[in-house]
């Protein structure tokens, strides 16, 4: 996985004084609309060509702007995918994200071959120490300043893997806290032993523990409660669709006014996402004060005053009525975003006892 990773990455920290965002996404479920419930649809995925995988709604729009970033003034923001899939996946994949418009760095992908010549079988499912080497060592070679987003699903392990690497990243774990916690989680000992390799390699590296993941985006392909993967980080934003997710980041200054536009148009006439799925979507975000009733009706005066997205008069006023009515029934939340829920019987727990604790269900 090391040899990966340096050709993916790299060796050495980029000298450039980027400050600016970093986008990882995790492929299946969050990208890739991939099925593999059963060990037959598993084995199928490597045998799909570029034009059959479907991907997520909206989600290559969301990608395109990320990529497009505030303004021309700045670079292409970095964009990486970590996937589980095999390595025979890279070439199919890349023709996908082409035929997408999707620009990107590097795509990671498992090495099955290895797994399964030492009959390490479980690993070709689990993903956790895969996952986490990756992100270390990808930070050891990151610019110092760069902010970074994760992009995850709550088929498996994702919150609690991004959730972990933030912590490690703001040094608010120690190594051999962290070892424990892999161990306690059986993850296998060779990856073990990579995660303690790069986690040295990132010290050596000359980064100082900072506050560098700003935020991690759950799909919740799912359909998993929304508290549920924000027990362990606030840094957790579960999203229902890659609306919401464009909403959150449009706030961020991730993506422009016009970029959230594109994507909302996207998923109208790509995905017959509709005036009810916006209205729900929307009061999903206020209930859970993502977005507060200022913002909501700035979103709603920007679509109907300017229709960006040049539909039909007759949808955008039934958007606009949604949208107000939505607006209406929340007029007694207050301002103030509320704090994630969190399970009253993790409150007590230092923050190694709530990783000890926290055993997330698998949805594959």
């Amino acid at each position: 996985m090391l040899k990966s990773l340096e050709q993916i990455y790299g060796t050495r920290r980029s000298a450039s004084k980027y400050d600016g965002y970093i986008c990882t996404f995790d492929l299946d479920k969050t990208y890739l609309d991939t099925r593999f419930e059963s060990l037959r649809k598993l084995v199928r995925i490597p045998f799909e060509k570029a034009e059959e995988k479907k991907n997520i709604p909206g989600v290559a729009a969301v990608v395109r702007e990320l990529r497009r970033g505030r303004d021309e003034r700045h670079p292409p923001v970095p964009i990486y995918f970590i996937s589980g899939s095999p390595e025979g996946m890279h070439k199919v994949v890349a023709e996908k994200l082409k035929l997408d418009g999707v620009a990107f760095d590097g795509i990671l992908f498992k090495n099955w071959r290895a797994a399964v010549k030492k009959l390490q079988f479980k690993k070709i499912i689990d993903k956790i120490g895969f996952k986490l080497a990756a992100l270390i060592y990808a930070r050891s070679v990151f610019p110092v300043k760069a902010q970074e987003l994760l992009f995850g699903d709550d088929s498996e392990y994702d919150a609690t893997i991004y959730s972990l690497y933030a912590d490690i990243v703001s040094g608010a774990l120690d190594d051999f806290e962290v070892l424990t916690i892999l161990k306690k989680w059986e993850v296998a000992e060779d990856e073990r032993d990579l995660i303690a390799q790069n986690l040295k390699r990132l010290k050596e590296s000359g980064f100082k523990p900072r506050d560098a993941v700003a935020r991690i985006f759950i799909h919740l392909e799912q359909r998993t409660p929304a508290h549920y993967h924000t027990t362990l980080s606030e840094k957790v934003v579960p999203t229902q669709n890659y609306f919401q997710t464009a909403v959150i980041l449009y706030k961020m200054d991730a993506i422009t006014r016009a970029g959230l536009f594109r994507v909302i148009s996207d998923m109208i006439r790509n995905y017959k996402f509709g005036v009810t799925e916006f209205a729900a979507s929307t009061e999903d975000l206020l209930r859970r004060s993502l977005i507060d009733k200022g913002e909501a009706r700035k979103l709603l005066k920007i679509v109907y005053k300017g229709n960006p997205l040049a539909l039909p008069r007759r949808i955008i006023s039934d958007l606009r009525s949604d949208f107000v009515r939505t607006i209406d029934t929340f007029s007694s939340i207050p301002e103030t975003i509320m704090p994630p829920m969190r399970r009253e019987s993790d409150r007590s727990l230092t923050l190694v006892e709530r990783y000890l604790h926290f055993a997330p269900k698998r949805h594959v």
